[in-house]
This record gives structure tokens, sequence and C-alpha cells, in this order.
């Protein structure tokens, strides 16, 4: 058990995570991805189709340097910090406010420490404590991530690229536009507590087969804000070609 300045009581639960996450710290009795988003994530991380994002991950410049201490902020299901913990020596912390999806993450990812916690609020870290923060496709907390970052620490982001997944939006009959400013967007919101000081990509197309096209669907947004006919035909597609567009920003604390 684990315990608080203020004498609150945390049990490890026995898949091995540990729930920080307060009632009033979230709007929902259940908030976060609920078991069907957060297995769909699962099923298509595992069958490799963002294999070249979570490379660009794991191999990012920041992670080569020994013994980082790492969070993922908003780490759904566990993939990427998984296999950061698995390649690379140091301490790695997973927040999510799903507690599914950190039971899932924290069943595989031995190797790795996992919070249910809402980390859009104040973060369970001490300050200035970790080397890396990294958010992937994940809601972003400046103020708390300048906080827990040590002053040379570095904050990596996760971020749609141009046309990312265009041709699965266009069967949904789904439009938000190209995503070519959201790596532009994402830097100016995190100013002027952060600097950019580099910016990698990735664009490559992609062949999904059925299942990994449902799931997909199920995983992302696409899911609540497309029509359930669209969803539907899109689901029966036996196959479908898409444009896998990431951007991965490296900040540094200014």
């Amino acid at each position: 058990m684990l315990g608080c300045d203020n004498g609150h009581p945390f049990n490890v639960a026995k898949e091995g995570y540990v729930n920080l996450l307060l009632s009033h710290q979230r709007k929902s009795k259940n908030p976060g991805d609920d078991a069907d988003m957060v297995m769909a994530r699962r099923r298509f991380f595992d069958s490799g189709a963002y294999d070249q994002l979570t490379a660009l991950v794991v191999q990012a410049p920041v992670f080569q340097r020994a013994d980082v201490s790492v969070l993922d902020c908003g780490c759904g299901e566990g993939h990427l910090l998984g296999a950061l913990s698995e390649a690379r020596p140091g301490f790695f912390c997973g927040v999510d406010i799903s507690k599914k999806a950190v039971q899932v993450a924290a069943k595989r990812h031995k190797k790795a420490t996992w919070i249910v916690a809402n980390g859009m609020r104040k973060l369970p870290i001490a300050d200035a404590g970790l080397d890396v923060i990294l958010s992937v496709l994940a809601p972003r907390a400046a103020e708390e991530f300048d906080r827990v970052l040590k002053p040379e620490g570095e904050l990596l982001i996760g971020v749609p690229g141009p046309n990312h997944l265009i041709e699965l939006r266009k069967q949904l009959q789904f439009t938000s536009g190209d995503f070519a400013e959201k790596a532009d967007a994402a830097a100016e919101k995190l100013a002027p507590a952060f600097i950019e000081i580099d910016r990698a990509s990735l664009c490559h197309e992609q062949t999904l087969n059925q299942e990994q096209i449902a799931d997909l669907i199920r995983m992302t947004p696409l899911f609540w804000r497309s029509g359930d006919e669209a969803k539907a035909a899109a689901m029966k597609l036996e196959r479908l070609t898409l444009t896998i567009s990431f951007t991965l920003l490296t900040l540094k604390k200014a």
C-alpha cells in the first residue's frame, strides 16, 4: 500500500498498477477510453500497422542516453512506453485516466510503472523529477510538464502529420483538414514554457486488412465523429491503403 502526505491510502492492484485518480479529478465513473477502444488499440499495435511510429519514438535521440527517466502522459494501453522500457535502461512511468488502459499496460509491460491519474491535473510526480516526457496523440498540460521536468529535460510530442488517414476519413465522410498545421499549433501552445529544438516526420502508405480497419476506427475519435452507416460500410472493406503520417517534436524548457 502507498500513501500521500494527506493520509490517503492507495493499494497496488494485482496487475501491478496504482490508481491515484481521486473522485474530484474525473467527470464520470469510468473516464477515458473504454474497454472496446483499449483492446482495439492493443490489437492494432500488435498487428504491426504502426511499427514505424514505434521506431520513430524508440530511436529518438533523447532516448539514446543512459538511464533516462521517462513519463508517458496519456500512455493508453502502453505500447510505446512498453517498447521503450524493453529497448532502453532507465525509469519508465505511464499515466492515463483510463483504468482499463492502465490495467492492460501493466499486465504486459513489467519493466515500467503504471498509474491511473488525470494527466491534465496535477501529476503524481515530484518537481524536476524527470528527464523526458512523452505525449503522443494525447492532451498536454504545459504548466505541469514544466514543473515535473528537470531544468535540462525534454518534451517529445507526437501529432498527426499531413494527410494522416485521409483515405479513411474520406470513406467515413469526415473532413478535418490535412493536419499540415498540427505540429506548428502544438509548438505554439506549449510556448513560452517550451522551445522546439527538433522535428522528425514519417509518411508512408500502409495497406490494412478488414480487422485492422475496424480496430483503427474503434480506437480513434473517428468512431465518435462519424455516422453509423459510414462506419459500418468502412468496416466491411476487405482492404484499404492509407497514408500514415506523424510528426514528432522535441522541445526543451525555455
